[in-house]
């Protein structure tokens, strides 16, 4: 399995890196036939059928995509400021109804799962493409690193010390434990960055420059809380549906929501942090 995995990973990282090297519209189209199947997963476990959820996952994806290479994004920073607000403002309801349920967990309707994906899965293609215009792909790496940093340290801190569980009804393995190693632990990191690191495309060192040490604590703080919430919801509509992976499209690590999930709270959030400090 293991062997399995790491195959899989590297295969994806050669066909990221690939799009990274061909040019902005080859990562904008790679990465919107990554968010499409994200969408699809989400409306599949949402109850929605193969065909009307792969139509919606491709208009949706076209349109977005459209709308990247006809160059509209640069006049679109009122707008995703606006829905990416509201989008943050909804996962942040949905991370305190998570620790609320943590014990009896909560039902999720049809409505509710179909709305939220064809809004949110979205709203993080658009603003993945928003921070690859305003800083590359390092940035973009920058705001991964984030959440691969939180959810790599939380494994492992967890499974050397966990032994109080954070969600036992919606993801019986996370531990308080390993959240509050993930959270030591990528904020070192990103400290120390900032210290060491002179790259102005950093997220974590454009936020500490441009809003201040606490501030930048404060962001980071929030973005790591939005991606466990991202990893619980996920988690919750699984447990719901009665399946273990979102799909089986990738082999030994289940399907593109499965390896997405906590970064779609995440990518919207730090654009709407970025478009704050640059609008005011």
């Amino acid at each position: 399995m293991l062997k399995l995995r790491v195959a899989t990973a590297v295969v994806l990282l050669l066909i990221l890196w690939f799009a990274i090297w061909a040019g902005p519209l080859a990562f904008a189209g790679v990465m919107a036939i990554c968010f499409g199947l994200v969408l699809y997963e989400w409306l599949r476990i949402g109850n929605l059928g193969p065909v009307p959820a792969a139509l919606i996952a491709a208009i949706e994806m076209i349109s977005q995509f459209s709308l990247y290479w006809a160059q509209a994004l640069p006049k679109m920073d009122w707008f995703l400021f606006i829905v990416n607000g509201g989008v943050m403002v909804a996962w942040g309801v949905i991370f305190f109804a998570e620790l609320f349920h943590r014990y009896n967990g909560f039902k999720v309707n049809v409505l509710t799962c179909l709305t939220t994906a064809v809004i949110f899965v979205p709203s993080a293609y658009l603003s993945l493409l928003w921070l690859y215009e305003a800083g590359s792909w390092v940035l973009v790496l920058s705001v991964f690193l984030i959440v691969w940093g939180a959810d790599i340290c939380a494994y492992f801190c967890g499974r050397a010390w966990g032994k109080h569980k954070m969600c036992p009804a919606i993801s019986p393995n996370k531990t308080w434990e390993g959240a509050i190693g993930a959270y030591v632990i990528v904020i070192i990191f990103f400290i120390l960055t900032w210290w060491f690191c002179d790259q102005k495309n950093v997220f974590t060192n454009f936020v500490f420059e441009h809003a201040g040490f606490v501030w930048g604590l404060i962001v980071l703080a929030g973005l790591i809380a939005l991606s466990i919430a991202g990893d619980l919801w996920e988690s919750m509509l699984k447990r719901l549906a009665g399946i273990k992976d979102s799909s089986h499209m990738l082999p030994g690590h289940g399907g593109f929501f499965d390896r997405m999930d906590a970064s779609l709270p995440v990518l919207p959030a730090a654009t709407w942090i970025m478009l704050a400090i640059l609008l005011f």
